[in-house]
């Protein structure tokens, strides 16, 4: 890929400062020139051109369109199965173990350069995917974004009162509780009481850490990787409950919370935008202008939902289980 130098301006990624906001925004004009609507896969051309390995499941390559380039950034995408078909909720735990493995790989590699790293997934062409093939993306990048940035300040101010954790106290709170979605030995599921999205689910760990690389995976240094095969079977159920709630694929967002600060609480959060059966809650009105959002629902009674799918969905899984 060309280094930003390399590129006329008209193409340059860019990172501006919006003084009034006090935020970031990148503008990446390249990124015009994607392959929205293109009958080849570029991702099974991998495999077909032999960059990928016969053995391989999941792999990591450049994104072919960054909207940034050093030393601005970094542009990944994770490509989570050789099949072309399938989406992240058909995975099996063993399958989601290796995509985790990815999201741990990409943030050990970049965190030292950057100074965040963001892993995500978007599910659905509504929210923009572009590329059926089942993958995420990486974006690692020398500023903060500032949802970050507020959920740093908020464990600094709690510091300095000589408070504990916000996210500890959030999960001691939620843990069993009507938003309560799940109840794990390592994580805790809850539609948080502040949701955007009806369904909106935020998964956070037990035990306090900061980033991807202290997420220890099964057999490695002998650690039994407990955690993480307990995650490696949520996520995928999660999304299943959601598909049955949108009665077919539920657009979504996956995205992994991170910094590299020990005082900052590792967290997902998943960001359904279906409401109902073919019904969406995407950003409008006051929520578009002002960034003043209203919930067509209660979270109660959407953790209730998907705790009575997740508990029928057969697969026999109790607190502190896994796949």
């Amino acid at each position: 890929m060309a280094l930003s130098d390399d590129l006329p301006d008209e193409q340059r990624p860019r990172l501006v400062w919006n003084s009034l906001w006090s935020e970031f925004t990148a503008q990446a004009p390249g990124r015009m020139q994607r392959r929205e609507g293109a009958t080849e896969c570029p991702f099974c051309a991998d495999l077909m051109s032999g960059r990928v390995g016969p053995q391989t499941q999941a792999w990591i390559r450049p994104n072919d369109f960054p909207a940034f380039t050093p030393p601005t950034g970094e542009c990944l995408i994770l490509i989570y199965s050789r099949e072309h078909d399938r989406r992240f909720s058909d995975l099996t735990v063993d399958e989601t173990l290796s995509v985790i493995e990815l999201w741990r790989r990409v943030y050990d590699d970049l965190a030292p350069r950057y100074a965040c790293v963001m892993t995500w997934e978007t599910s659905g062409a509504e929210i923009g995917q572009t590329q059926r093939h089942p993958h995420g993306q990486t974006y690692a990048i020398s500023a903060i974004p500032e949802l970050l940035q507020r959920e740093m300040e908020a464990v600094v101010q709690a510091e300095r009162k000589g408070q504990l954790c916000p996210f500890c106290v959030s999960l001691a709170q939620e843990d069993g509780g009507p938003r309560c979605v799940f109840s794990g030995q390592w994580w805790v599921a809850f539609v948080p009481q502040w949701a955007r999205y009806p369904y909106q689910t935020q998964v956070i760990s037990r035990r306090h850490f900061s980033a991807m690389s202290e997420l220890a995976l099964p057999g490695e240094d002998g650690a039994d990787g407990e955690a993480a095969r307990e995650l490696a079977g949520l996520l995928p159920r999660l999304i299943r409950a959601y598909d049955q709630v949108m009665q077919g694929p539920m657009p979504y967002m996956l995205a992994l919370h991170q910094l590299a600060d020990e005082r900052y609480h590792f967290h997902i959060e998943l960001l359904p935008v279906g409401r109902a059966p073919g019904k969406l809650k995407l950003a409008a009105s006051s929520e578009m202008a002002w960034g003043f959002w209203l919930n067509d629902s209660l979270p109660e009674v959407k953790a209730a939902e998907l705790r009575a799918l997740l508990r029928d969905d057969g697969t026999g899984l109790t607190r502190g289980e896994s796949q």
